[in-house]
């Protein structure tokens, strides 16, 4: 499809044709003219033979009057016969220059119609386009083309505020401009073209009237049969012979200047048909162009309701933001209260921490006062042992006593029938001992249950604050899935949306890396509960408890029953192993006893008198033996004579 440019260049080129054929014309109306003028003198010069009758010089003048005449005769036939060639020829260009405006005309017309077409899709297209952003903004459709472009244009303005153009409406209406523009100049074009034709028709006609003019003045030579009387005689003949050959040449030449008249009268008739049908052509261009306008004001209308509906979207599209702020706002909102719940379990948990690293202390003091008493008693006992190896070298030493002992045993059997006699005593004592022993025994049994529900109470207690740790995390997660169905629903919000979603990620991994914090600890929690079970019932014991049975024990005189009583509450308390038991003479090897049960204070016997073969006894056998021996030598030097 050419441009408008090009359709102009051809415009111009036409336009130059025609006023070439118009300066053309009216050379050969000049011409027409001066042929009328000569043959009016000739006609004037009809009405001069009496002035040339008058005159001395008759003969003369009527051979001159005639010799101008043949030669304007000349002169005229010439001119006559070459204007009709030059007509002739000039109306083969005119035809064939209307021929090519009707083809131009007819391309024009084509392209014309290629354009209203492609304008017309363009437009429907155009109006579709408008119809939607006017019903979406909700402009009314009233106005069309640029207009309603220009409405809608205010309408966004007006509606989004400051910062915010019609950008997307200018090229179209620059392209509605454009096509407007091309429209006037195709209407100019056919102005000018049709202005082109009206001249070239006026020209047209003013030749017939010329050539009309100049049959009507050769008709009238034609029809002089006679030499009017006021001729005078002697230009007679002359005049007679001028109009001879006139007549001749008129009836030689009259029948096809008659025929050329008519071929050009029919030329002329048949350009103005085709002049008919170039205005009828541009008389529907013009509807076309009417039609064309309409449709763009149709479209204007469609794209002032398109854009009153994106008006109405952009409200719309505003009251979400408005409401996706007002999510944001209660969204970080909660993301603060979400963070002062995470410091609130972290404090939470610190303090969970320090009262778990406090009782690891108190676990790890307790076991060193456990490995300081170990640490006591086998320095106890490397010290009973130092004085089991002296009391071994004086036993050696005072084997030389033996037999002055042998001597007081006989003394002491009279000891032994007291002793019998205070024996009752000593088992009712015994069993007042053993009532007391078994109220330490509930005393200690309800000292330990005591202190195992103080330990449950602890457990529930953390347990209880983990629960509620654990709620809390729980009640996090909860607004954290809240916080991320609010997020989805506002990810079309802008920038500030996805910052919170940045925000929501971190505070969500946040959230993942406290809980793995939390059950961690929970299981380490566990571990040291478990373990402070199990210390409580194995390793953990009431102090004051085994510091009186300890002071008890060693309050007691050697050879005491109630210290084997002792011995074996403790033994139960401590649970003490064979071994231990062994050591501590509370059990025997076999064919062996207890060295407390059968024997008493100052009551020798045959077992409690070491021999060669116990001497690897137990360091308590021995010990109590030598207590008994010493108090039965003290009681025989302080025996009355």
């Amino acid at each position: 499809m050419p441009t408008n440019e090009e359709l102009q260049k051809r415009v111009d080129v036409l336009q130059r044709q025609l006023r070439k054929a118009g300066d053309h014309l009216k050379r050969l109306a000049s011409e027409n003219g001066n042929l009328n003028e000569q043959i009016e003198r000739l006609s004037s010069r009809d009405v001069e033979p009496q002035a040339l009758a008058q005159e001395p010089d008759t003969n003369h003048k009527t051979k001159n009057l005639s010799k101008d005449k043949d030669k304007a005769t000349a002169t005229v036939d010439a001119k006559n016969n070459s204007n009709i060639e030059e007509l002739k020829a000039e109306c083969a260009r005119s035809r064939e220059r209307i021929r090519e405006l009707e083809s131009q005309t007819a391309e024009m017309e084509a392209k014309a119609v290629k354009a209203n077409d492609a304008q017309q899709s363009d437009l429907h297209e155009w109006e579709t386009e408008a119809k939607e952003l006017a019903t979406k903004l909700g402009v009314s459709a009233k106005e069309t083309g640029p207009a309603l472009i220009r409405a809608i244009g205010t309408h966004i303005n007006s509606t989004a505020g400051p910062g915010t153009g019609a950008k997307d409406i200018e090229p179209l209406e620059e392209e509605i401009a454009k096509l407007r523009m091309e429209a006037t100049q195709e209407l100019d074009t056919r102005q000018s073209l049709e202005k082109s034709v009206a001249e070239l028709e006026s020209k047209l006609c003013a030749f017939a009237d010329g050539e009309t003019e100049v049959g009507r003045v050769l008709d009238n030579l034609a029809r002089m049969d006679k030499i009017p009387d006021t001729v005078p005689a002697s230009l007679r003949p002359g005049l007679e012979r001028a109009m001879q050959d006139l007549k001749a040449n008129r009836n030689a030449n009259g029948k096809s200047y008659k025929e050329e008249v008519e071929g050009l009268q029919q030329q002329l008739a048949e350009t103005n048909t085709e002049l008919q049908d170039v205005s009828k052509a541009h008389n529907d261009l013009v509807k076309d162009y009417d039609l064309l306008l309409e449709r763009i004001g149709t479209m204007r209308d469609a794209l002032k309701a398109k854009m009153n509906a994106e008006s109405d979207e952009l409200k719309r599209l505003r009251t979400e933001a408005a409401s996706a702020n007002q999510s944001q706002t209660r969204l970080v909102q909660d993301i603060k209260e979400r963070d002062e719940s995470i410091n609130k379990l972290r404090k939470e948990l610190e303090e969970a921490r320090r009262k778990l690293w406090e009782s690891q202390e108190k676990t790890s003091q307790a076991q060193y006062e456990h490995d300081d008493a170990i640490q006591e008693y086998e320095r106890q006992i490397a010290e009973l042992k130092s004085r089991t190896s002296t009391a071994e070298k004086q036993l050696e030493s005072d084997s030389a006593q033996h037999t002055q002992l042998e001597e007081r045993i006989e003394l002491l059997q009279g000891d032994l029938n007291r002793a019998l006699n205070a024996e009752s005593q000593w088992v009712e004592e015994r069993g007042m001992h053993l009532v007391t022993i078994q109220n330490l025994q509930s005393a200690l049994e309800s000292l330990q249950v005591s202190k195992d529900t103080d330990v449950d109470i602890a457990v529930e207690k953390l347990r209880e604050e983990l629960r509620q740790s654990a709620a809390g995390q729980r009640a996090a997660t909860a607004r954290a899935e809240k916080a991320e169905d609010r997020l989805r629903k506002i990810e079309l919000s802008g920038a500030t949306a996805e910052q919170c979603q940045q925000k929501i990620t971190d505070q969500m991994s946040e959230i993942e890396r406290l809980r793995h914090e939390v059950a961690v600890l929970k299981d380490h929690l566990n571990e040291s509960m478990h373990r402070l079970r199990e210390e409580s019932s194995e390793f953990n014991l009431d102090k004051r408890v085994i510091t009186n049975l300890v002071v008890g024990f060693l309050a007691l005189p050697y050879g005491d029953s109630k210290r084997y009583e002792i011995l074996q509450l403790m033994s139960s308390i401590l649970q003490f192993s064979e071994e231990q038991q062994e050591k501590v003479g509370l059990i025997r090897k076999a064919g062996r006893r207890a060295p407390l049960k059968s024997a008493s204070p100052g009551t020798p016997t045959s077992e409690t008198t070491p021999t060669p073969g116990e001497t690897k006894d137990s360091f308590s056998d021995q010990w109590i033996s030598f207590l008994l021996r010493e108090s039965s030598n003290t009681r025989t030097k302080h025996a009355p004579p």
